[in-house]
């Protein structure tokens, strides 16, 4: 490995992007043709089948997006009928499935399950196993991230204060 550049190939960061960039616009492209709704949309469907009545946040943190990104997708899905809101604890909107909602999963489900035994082809099921504990390892360590971040950015302000006096003496 060469020090003096970044080999994207080998980065996990931008081997990532590239793969869930990639299946996600394919997904979004099918689903959007077959069923009117993309990839936000299906997450949501997903994360309410199993946990209705959940709040946007309970949700946004379940799927990994943003909480403006699964309201947005739960304002057209509410328009649409596939999802119904009521006022939960602490002033929460709390969502759950429809009729509507939950046969529209029940039509996505057997496409999204082909697409993921396509994109695990050749893959053994201890393999699979693996590469799961492997995903679930990398969102664990995400906090170790953060943190690293935010001690650079501290280091940096203790140097550009340093740097800043320097200046005025």
């Amino acid at each position: 490995m060469n020090k003096d550049h970044f080999d994207l190939q080998r980065c996990v960061g931008a081997l990532s992007t590239s793969f869930s960039s990639r299946l996600g616009a394919g997904a979004s492209q099918e689903y959007h043709r077959r069923f009117g709704i993309g990839v936000v949309e299906w997450r949501v469907l997903c994360h309410l089948a199993v946990e209705p009545w959940s709040n946007i946040i309970a949700m946004a943190n379940s799927i990994g997006l943003d909480k403006s990104s699964v309201s947005r997708a739960l304002s057209g899905m509410e328009a649409d009928g596939l999802v119904t809101v009521r006022d939960g604890a602490r002033r929460k909107r709390e969502v759950a499935l429809t009729d509507a909602g939950l046969d529209l999963h029940r039509r996505v489900l057997p496409i999204a399950r082909a697409r993921e035994a396509a994109v695990l082809q050749g893959f053994t099921a201890e393999e699979f196993e693996t590469l799961l504990n492997y995903f679930h390892r990398l969102i664990g360590n995400l906090p170790h991230v953060e943190e690293d971040a935010q001690i650079r950015s501290a280091q940096d302000s203790e140097g550009s204060g340093a740097a800043l006096s320097n200046r005025s003496s």
